[in-house]
């Protein structure tokens, strides 16, 4: 009986631990951001094709701003 009970709060503290790690938080947002520049990059690359200043000067602010927060989190690990 001792043996289950042991068992079960094993299992919910890893789980909990698991989900409440900083760092697999910082990984998931680095992830996200990584797909969202490879997006931006892309229509960079179209607005330049198509020469469309406002566009590239939206997609480059964005650029930007998504840079400086991965590095913000790189710095964190």
């Amino acid at each position: 009986m001792f043996g289950i009970i042991a068992l079960v709060l094993g299992i919910l503290s890893t789980i909990l631990a698991w989900n409440l790690n900083p760092k697999r938080l910082i990984y998931s947002e680095l992830d996200g951001i990584y797909k969202k520049l490879d997006k931006l990059y892309g229509e960079r690359d179209e607005a330049l094709a198509k020469n469309d200043s406002d566009t590239l000067t939206r997609v480059t602010a964005d650029i930007v701003r998504l840079a400086e927060r991965k590095n913000s989190l790189l710095q964190r690990l």
